[in-house]
């Protein structure tokens, strides 16, 4: 039995990644493109990165309020 596609939901004008980081637990996550052309996401905290399968892009843009650039 294989194990369910990583799937992350990304804000498409901004890159903000919905959801809090695995390691961190901050939810300052940012849409992150492998040298290999693959997708992924990088915590803007803590520097933890990891791979998906699959990318589920959101119409608008968001930006959390405590970074200050919205």
């Amino acid at each position: 039995m294989s194990s369910p596609a990583k799937v992350i939901q990304v804000y498409r004008i901004s890159g903000y990644v919905l959801g809090p980081c695995e390691k961190c637990g901050k939810e300052e996550r940012a849409l992150l493109m492998f040298e290999d052309y693959g997708m992924g996401w990088e915590c803007l905290s803590c520097g933890h990165t990891d791979r998906v399968d699959r990318v589920d892009w959101i119409d608008g843009d968001k930006l959390p309020p405590d970074w200050g650039l919205g």
